[in-house]
């Protein structure tokens, strides 16, 4: 019966471990260059290498499923205000497309 339940535990934490390892999030970060609204928004950003620290221009996706968090507050899109030379961290689940926008962070106004 231990041995039974051994196994029972192992195949659960594996299987917690995998589904943890499936996701392949990648946060980016840096300045908004440019903003374009639509049912998509297309947010230009110049993102720094955190290793190079070259800036590299990358478009992120943001649309009604992307989080938004304006400060540490919840907000949609429209509500969020995204404006040209502020900072902004996006984080992507690299595994189903490198510019769909899944969480984007923006400092709180002030």
């Amino acid at each position: 019966m231990k041995h039974v339940v051994a196994l029972v535990v192992t195949l659960a934490v594996a299987g917690i471990a995998g589904v943890t390892l499936a996701a392949h999030e990648i946060t980016f970060k840096g300045t908004v260059v440019s903003v374009e609204p639509g049912k998509i928004v297309k947010v230009k950003v110049n993102v720094v290498d955190p290793k190079t620290k070259k800036t590299t221009a990358m478009v992120f996706e943001l649309d009604d499923e992307t989080k938004i968090l304006r400060g540490d507050v919840v907000v949609k899109i429209a509500d969020a205000k995204i404006e040209k030379g502020e900072q902004i961290s996006v984080t992507v689940d690299h595994d189903t497309s490198e510019t769909e926008a899944n969480v984007v962070r923006l400092p709180a106004k002030k």
